[in-house]
C-alpha cells in the first residue's frame, strides 16, 4: 500500500537534529529549492494504492541515492551506513532518531525494479525546467561531447558474433555524384537494391549491451559512451544519453538535439563540437537546421608522397586542378562511393615524378561533399571560430571531469545500458542540483547571473565600445 510522509512529520522528525545537522550542507539547500510533491507524483503509479502492507515512503529511496550520487559513494551498502551515523544525511531523509535507516537491498530493488528507468529521465526533465524558469539556460551556444564509461564487465570474457545487417545506399549522395556524371554528359549510375551483409563483432559475455573500445586498451576494453549536451553559459547539462561504445556521436547528435528542443522548447544559434564529430553528413544537417556549427578539424590518415598530397593540389577552375608539380588534372568520372575521380589532361604526364607511385598516372579523388567541408574550414577559421574553440575545455570537458572525479562516473556500478541510463540521469541531475543551488545562493549577495542580465551586460560593453 502506497504511503508517504506529511511534511508535519518530517519538519518533527528534524527538530531532532536542529543541533546536530549542518545548515550549509549542500543537501540542505537542495532540499530547499526541490518540489518534492512532483516527485511523488512521479512514483506513485508503481505503488498500489489499497493492496498490501505500508510501504516505506519511496521519497527516501530517491533521497538515499541522491546522498550516494552526491558523495560519490561507490555502494549503496556503504551509504546506508553513512546515513546511519551522520546527521545531515538523517535530517535530508526525514528520518525520527530512532528510525531505522532502509536495508540496502531495498534501495537496490527500488532502482532496478520497482520503478521503470524512464522516471528518472522525467525527474532529470524537471529539474531542468525548474532550472530554466529561474532563467540560467541561454539559447546562444550548446558544447556536445562523448566520454567513455568502463563497463561493469571483464574484458577477457568475450565471443565473437556475426551479425546480419541492411546496407542500403544514402539517396543524398547518389543525386550529387548523378548531377556531376550529367553536368558532364554521363549516365547516371541507377540506385542499387538493399543487400544483406555479415559483419564481425566481438561481444562480452558479461554485459552484451557493453561495446568493444580499443581507445585506451590495444587489446580492447568493453565500454559504454556518454554522449552529453551542456549549456556554455553556466555549464547546465541539457542531455545525457548513453549508447554502446561503437556508436560514434556524429550519428545521433541530430536525435539528441530533437529530444533538447522538445525539453527546453529551443534549440541553440551555435554549438560547439570536437573532431569526433567532423563529418559532412552532420554538418549539412546543422546547417539546414540554422545552427551554427563549429568542428575541430580532424587529420585522417592517407598513404600520399609528402611532396604530392591532396590538400597540395590548387583549383584552377571548377573541373581543374593543378598538382604541385603543375600537371593538369581534368575531370574523370564519379563514383557511388562519393568522390569525383580527375586525371591528368595528358595521359603519361605522372611517368617519371619524383613523387609517383608506380609507372601508372595518380587519380585524385575530391569529395561529393567538398563544399561543405569548405564551409566548415571557414567557420573553423573566422573570428568567432577561435573564439568557440576555447568553450570546450571549461564547459564539456569540466561537465566530464566534474562526473568522473567527484560522482563515481568513471566506471559503471550496472550492467546493461537501460541501468546504466539511471546512473548517468542520476548523475546529471545532481551536477545540475548542485550548479543551481550556488547560483541560487549568490542572489542574496545581489549577484542576478541570469541568461537576462549576462544580455545586458553584453549590451552594454558594446555601447560604451
Amino acid at each position: 500500500m502506497y504511503y508517504y510522509q506529511s511534511n508535519l512529520e518530517i519538519q518533527q522528525n528534524r527538530q531532532a537534529y536542529e543541533s546536530m545537522y549542518d545548515p550549509n550542507h549542500i543537501l540542505v539547500q537542495i532540499d530547499k529549492l526541490m518540489d518534492w510533491n512532483s516527485v511523488y507524483q512521479l512514483l506513485e503509479p508503481f505503488y498500489p494504492s489499497t493492496i498490501g502492507r505500508p510501504t516505506i515512503d519511496p521519497l527516501i529511496f530517491v533521497k538515499i541515492l541522491m546522498i550516494q550520487y552526491l558523495e560519490g559513494f561507490r555502494s549503496v551498502r556503504f551509504t546506508c551506513k553513512q546515513i546511519q551515523q551522520h546527521a545531515t544525511y538523517r535530517w535530508f531523509l526525514g528520518i525520527s532518531p530512532t528510525d531505522k535507516v532502509p536495508c540496502h537491498s531495498s534501495v537496490s530493488k527500488f532502482l532496478r525494479h520497482r520503478v521503470d528507468p524512464d522516471v528518472w529521465e522525467a525527474l532529470f526533465d524537471h529539474v531542468l525546467q525548474w532550472i530554466q524558469e529561474d532563467g540560467f539556460l541561454s539559447p546562444d551556444t550548446w558544447a556536445a561531447d562523448e566520454t567513455e564509461l568502463k563497463a561493469n564487465a571483464n574484458k577477457r570474457k568475450r565471443i565473437q558474433v556475426i551479425q546480419t545487417m541492411a546496407v542500403k545506399e544514402e539517396e543524398d549522395v547518389l543525386q550529387l555524384v548523378n548531377e556531376k556524371r550529367q553536368q558532364h554528359g554521363k549516365k547516371p549510375l541507377a540506385p542499387k537494391a538493399e543487400k544483406l551483409a555479415t559483419k564481425k563483432m566481438i561481444c562480452s559475455t558479461t554485459d552484451p549491451d557493453a561495446g568493444l573500445s580499443v581507445k585506451h586498451d590495444p587489446r580492447g576494453l568493453f565500454a559504454f559512451h556518454d554522449h552529453r549536451i551542456v549549456d556554455t553559459l553556466h555549464n547546465f547539462i541539457l542531455d545525457a544519453y548513453v549508447t554502446a561504445a561503437t556508436v560514434p556521436g556524429h550519428r545521433i547528435l541530430m536525435g539528441r538535439i530533437e529530444r533538447v528542443e522538445h525539453r527546453v522548447g529551443y534549440s541553440p544559434e551555435e554549438i560547439v563540437l570536437d573532431a569526433g564529430y567532423y563529418n559532412a553528413r552532420l554538418a549539412r544537417e546543422l546547417e539546414k537546421k540554422g545552427i551554427l556549427a563549429y568542428m575541430s578539424y580532424r587529420r585522417f590518415h592517407r598513404k600520399e608522397h609528402p611532396d604530392c598530397r591532396s590538400v597540395k593540389f590548387q583549383q584552377v577552375t571548377d573541373d581543374v586542378y593543378a598538382c604541385p608539380f603543375g600537371v593538369k588534372f581534368t575531370y574523370s568520372t564519379s563514383t557511388r562511393s562519393g568522390y569525383h575521380e580527375y586525371k591528368p589532361a595528358v595521359k603519361g604526364s605522372c611517368v617519371g615524378c619524383p613523387a609517383a607511385k608506380g609507372a601508372k598516372d595518380r587519380v585524385f579523388r575530391v569529395s561529393v561533399h567538398q563544399d561543405i567541408y569548405e564551409r566548415m574550414r571557414k567557420q573553423r577559421l573566422s573570428m568567432r571560430g577561435k573564439v568557440l574553440r576555447s568553450v570546450r575545455p571549461s564547459t564539456i570537458e569540466r561537465s566530464f571531469a566534474e562526473s568522473k572525479e567527484l560522482h563515481g562516473l568513471r566506471f559503471t556500478r550496472y550492467r546493461g545500458v537501460r541501468q546504466v541510463q539511471i546512473q548517468v540521469w542520476i548523475t546529471a541531475m545532481i551536477q545540475n542540483l548542485k550548479k543551481w543551488t550556488k547560483l541560487r545562493s549568490l542572489q542574496q549577495y545581489g549577484l542576478y547571473l541570469t541568461y537576462q542580465m549576462e544580455e545586458k551586460k553584453k549590451r552594454k560593453s558594446s555601447h560604451s565600445s
